[in-house]
């Protein structure tokens, strides 16, 4: 057994009810995301379709939903590396099931590495926070109704002017994404941990993103990231 992760949760997608699965890595030995820094990362998956294949043909959308990068391809999570292996060693039976929740004693949580947190049950992520030390977490499912829970822990995923302007007009802290070279809003931060920002700090060490802080923007970022268009 793979010792590294566990399985968290499995269910259907709230947003088109195909199988899905939330597998937490991390345990036995820390990510090297530069970025986030030394987080626990959760990986929310189609059960039943590559996670790569998924996002090239679109049954990806049970766990992304409509995710601007998702619809535009401009994702930066990397679908072919990171999130296939976590999916590829499921498939192989090699995770077993959460024992309880006390595994995530003392550890920061990365909510969503791979996936919208909307698609796990609110109720799994509140346990979830009864144990880690600090968290991370976004969704851009925010305009939904069955989304408002998770404004507690979540910052909303905006990707333009018009988001921001509703996310933080229904009490959402926004974490905004501009096209390249774009200014941002007065009164947000850039993201700290960015690379615009010279990479200050991690998010493992910083945790403002947490659904009760500051609104923050950070310019698209990835592979894809000139091929991102602004919702304004």
């Amino acid at each position: 057994m793979n010792t590294n992760g566990l399985i968290m949760w499995e269910g259907s997608s709230p947003i088109d009810g195909a199988p899905i699965v939330c597998i937490v890595t991390g345990l036995a030995q820390s990510s090297a995301n530069d970025k986030t820094g030394a987080m626990l990362q959760t990986w929310i998956l189609r059960q039943d379709v590559a996670p790569n294949v998924g996002y090239r043909d679109g049954s990806n959308v049970s766990v992304c939903g409509g995710c601007a990068h998702f619809v535009q391809k401009t994702c930066y999570v990397k679908w072919h590396q990171a999130p296939l292996s976590v999916w590829q060693c499921y498939k192989r039976g090699n995770y077993a099931r959460l024992p309880d929740y006390s595994v995530l004693d003392g550890h920061d949580l990365r909510i969503g590495s791979a996936g919208d947190p909307f698609c796990i049950p609110e109720t799994v992520w509140r346990e979830c926070l009864a144990h880690a030390r600090n968290h991370t977490g976004y969704t851009a499912q925010w305009r939904r109704k069955a989304a408002e829970p998770y404004r507690d822990f979540l910052q909303a995923s905006c990707h333009g002017m018009r988001d921001y302007l509703d996310a933080t007009a229904h009490g959402w802290h926004p974490y905004l994404v501009v096209e390249p070279g774009q200014s941002a809003p007065a009164g947000l931060t850039l993201c700290p941990a960015s690379a615009e920002a010279g990479h200050k700090t991690t998010c493992a060490a910083c945790h403002s993103c947490d659904g009760s802080t500051g609104g923050y923007y950070i310019p698209a970022h990835g592979n894809r990231r000139k091929a991102f268009t602004a919702i304004n």
